[in-house]
């Protein structure tokens, strides 16, 4: 029953997701200067559409750039990211994504920094570039574990986020993100509408760098993670 559900859903709501889809592009072309308001109005819209109840436990700072890192989970995470990220709001993704015909279009137009992990240097470069976007006032959403869990487990970390917060002595926030794998995993097609919160954490701010390194800022995120979504930490 569940997965007819899901079908019809699917089915009765392509419409209206295609229409949303081409109002957000159409917007953001006559009036690029609003991307990131357009971004948010087309993520509530989007995320309403598939029934998800979203909540946001805490209030994410504007006074300052900041990292904003995020448990990757399932494939509505983007729009919960981009409708709770406040001002001016970038990201770090896989160059993968920019392969995809309209998905493509829009990370260009979000500035969104492409990240190819199969090569150590355009890795590096990338971390650059996330390091000017942060200099220039925009927040950078970072998804530590680089890819969406399968198990529902916290996966390990990449470090590249972490280096990044420390060159350039910018606070850390994690955000954890509970409901959206139940929602939809990465291993199901169908989706089971129900409660997804985004649960504020503590910052970590570039006084902490020092007393614990690398390694103690990696575990620290994790263990945030793991307190903000009661989700298991993978060993």
């Amino acid at each position: 029953m569940r997965q007819l559900i899901s079908l019809l859903i699917y089915i009765v709501m392509g419409i209206p997701l295609i229409i949303v889809g081409l109002l957000f592009v159409t917007s953001v072309i006559l009036i690029p200067s609003k991307m990131n308001t357009f971004g948010r109005l087309t993520s509530i819209s989007v995320l309403k559409l598939l029934f998800v109840n979203l909540k946001i436990n805490g209030t994410i700072p504007t006074d300052r750039p900041m990292i904003l890192m995020f448990n990757h989970s399932s494939f509505i995470d983007p729009f919960l990211f981009a409708y709770a990220s406040p001002g001016k709001t970038t990201g770090i993704t896989a160059v993968e994504n920019y392969k995809y015909p309209v998905f493509g279009w829009m990370l260009k137009k979000w500035r969104a920094i492409p990240i190819d992990r199969t090569h150590i240097s355009k890795a590096k470069q990338s971390i650059k570039k996330g390091e000017e976007a942060l200099a220039d006032g925009y927040n950078v959403i970072i998804l530590p574990e680089g890819t969406r869990t399968v198990n529902g487990k916290i996966r390990k970390f990449k470090k590249g986020g972490f280096h990044m917060a420390v060159n350039i002595n910018a606070p850390i926030l994690p955000i954890g993100s509970k409901g959206a794998y139940e929602f939809k995993p990465k291993n199901r097609w169908y989706i089971k509408p129900g409660p997804v919160s985004l649960n504020v954490g503590k910052i970590i701010e570039p006084e902490e760098f020092q007393k614990i390194g690398i390694n103690g800022l990696v575990e620290n995120v994790r263990n945030q993670f793991h307190e903000l979504t009661d989700y298991k930490l993978e060993e």
